[in-house]
């Protein structure tokens, strides 16, 4: 009798074994089943995952204005203008009491082949008191003749060169949409990937900037 319960007792054990490992097995098949009908392989899934690392790893250069080249003469530029303009009195200057002006915007910066293709920015210049604001736009910036073969130079950063650029030129200078000085002598200065100084002449632009700069942020620098 005991051995009786015993061999039923096996028998039952081996049963469930049995059953799990058939289970087990048919789920592989279906799971690898419905890769394959997705037209997705083993080795396709491993290139995805390649993929999407390199492309992360991609974004975080970017991000970080960082490139494995040594030089590029095609690169692109965007950020943000945020700034202060403050009007400086002859005597008796006050910086509390001072005539500010909140400056805010964007701009972009376009360079192929060492050669600028495009440089616009647009911002509104705010007065800190409350009055009516106004917009300025810079288009159809030319490079000196002298800046020719532009580059960028991703160094590492304990070089103090490493993303710095300057760039000499003219630019059309607008007011709400209205080109009030054209052909206004114009500096652009990126320095570390970082920050960026728009220094229009302030001679060509009667002394509309208090013979000030307008600064921004360096937001991405993409290496071609």
């Amino acid at each position: 009798m005991f051995k009786a319960v015993l061999l039923s007792f096996n028998i039952i054990t081996i049963t469930k074994v049995t059953t799990i490992i058939f289970i087990l097995l048919s789920l592989s098949i279906v799971t690898v089943t419905m890769i394959s009908s997705n037209g997705i392989g083993y080795e396709s899934l491993f290139i995805v995952f390649a993929q999407m690392e390199k492309d992360k790893d991609t974004n975080q250069k970017m991000l970080n204005t960082q490139s494995v080249n040594n030089t590029s003469s095609t690169f692109s530029a965007i950020g943000t203008i945020s700034s202060l303009v403050i009007t400086v009195p002859k005597h008796e200057f006050n910086i509390t009491n001072a005539f500010k002006v909140i400056v805010t915007g964007d701009w972009i910066l376009n360079v192929h082949n060492g050669t600028v293709t495009n440089f616009e920015t647009n911002f509104l210049a705010s007065p800190m008191d409350g009055s009516i604001g106004h917009i300025h736009q810079i288009t159809n910036f030319s490079a000196n003749k002298d800046d020719v073969g532009i580059i960028i130079q991703p160094m590492p950063m304990l070089d103090n060169n490493s993303n710095s650029l300057s760039i000499n030129g003219t630019a059309d200078i607008k007011i709400n949409g209205i080109t009030i000085w054209k052909d206004a002598d114009l500096s652009i200065t990126i320095s570390k990937g970082s920050t960026i100084t728009i220094d229009p002449n302030d001679k060509d632009t009667g002394n509309h900037f208090g013979n000030q700069q307008v600064y921004g942020i360096v937001n991405r620098l993409i290496v071609m």
